[in-house]
């Protein structure tokens, strides 16, 4: 029975320490009175860690934020006009960022990413593909978002300034709309 209680303690401790190691405090950035993405940290589907904002400065990015994995066909309109996005914004990263909380599901982080990364065979997908175990609420709340029922388009500058945060999934006016945003800088 003693052997019982210390495999039962052996676990929780284990799932502890994994939830610790996977969880990324978020927190506001602001610069000269903009906002900034928040900052916090995630994995792309090949193990590579990525801080935002501070690893997408440089150029524009597009982070399309799901928070179900029901959401992903909604996640897809805007993937599947990666062309046009692209045409008409030159150098924008696209990012894909599952934001999941970190205090329910950190613990089974191994066991969801192994899961996308088993179904994401391309490997530009994956590394686009970075998934954010957080404070969801908080992270909502510092965007402006305000539900997790829907996704939502995050557009950043070349210098991580949040120019748009849209809801929803791609419209045929999106590419131009996105370009004349940052070409107002």
């Amino acid at each position: 029975m003693i052997w019982l209680g210390v495999g039962v303690l052996l676990v929780i401790a284990t799932a502890a320490v994994i939830t610790a190691c996977r969880h990324s405090p978020v927190r506001p950035v602001t610069q000269e009175g903009a906002t900034l993405f928040p900052s916090v940290s995630g994995e792309n589907l090949h193990g590579e860690r990525v801080t935002f904002p501070d690893d997408l400065k440089g150029q524009p990015a597009l982070v399309l934020v799901a928070f179900k994995r029901e959401q992903q066909a909604d996640v897809d309109t805007w993937l599947n006009q990666l062309d046009a996005i692209e045409a008409a914004i030159p150098g924008i990263r696209v990012i894909e960022t599952p934001t999941i909380s970190s205090a329910r599901w950190g613990w089974f982080a191994w066991f969801i990413d192994g899961g996308m990364r088993s179904g994401i065979p391309d490997p530009d997908a994956r590394a686009r593909t970075i998934t954010l175990y957080t404070d969801v609420g908080k992270f909502r709340d510092i965007l402006g978002m305000e539900t997790d029922t829907q996704i939502y388009a995050v557009l950043l500058d070349a210098n991580g300034r949040v120019r748009l945060v849209e809801s929803g999934t791609f419209t045929p006016d999106a590419p131009q709309r996105l370009s004349e945003l940052l070409a107002d800088e």
